[in-house]
């Protein structure tokens, strides 16, 4: 655990700069908008010449969790960057947990509850997990 937490502190700076953190976040949300643009708008090109309408909510309903899911844990884990080294390493940790359990959570309530089409969610879910 120890190499770890050394590796971090190597690659991580003693001091963060505000202009740095800035364009990085900057940088970030550019790329994820046009990701998320050619993403959707590649889908939806697809999915209108090949799929029925209950695979193409459920894609879009899957893509869209999985959005959610990576803007948040971005923007946790920026925080994270300005706290101390335990904080860190725990936010960053932690986050790959909940956001794996809480994407297993959401496809067994789209699933269960709102009986969505399952393979349009699993492929939304699959495409938009493994992009970002």
């Amino acid at each position: 655990m120890s190499a770890i937490i050394q590796a971090i502190q190597l690659v991580r700076p003693r001091t963060s700069q505000a202009a740095i953190s800035r364009e990085a976040t900057r940088f970030f949300l550019i790329w994820f908008g046009l990701l998320s643009v050619v993403l959707y708008g590649g889908g939806t090109l697809i999915m209108n010449l090949f799929s029925t309408e209950a695979f193409r909510s459920a894609c879009y309903v899957g893509m869209g969790i999985c959005t959610l899911t990576s803007v948040a844990s971005f923007f946790l884990t920026e925080w994270a960057i300005d706290q101390p080294n335990d904080i860190f390493f725990g936010v960053a940790i932690s986050s790959i947990f909940v956001r794996i359990f809480g994407l297993v959570i959401a496809f067994g309530m789209c699933q269960f509850l709102f009986k969505v089409h399952p393979i349009g969610l699993v492929t939304g879910m699959f495409v938009s997990y493994f992009s970002y």
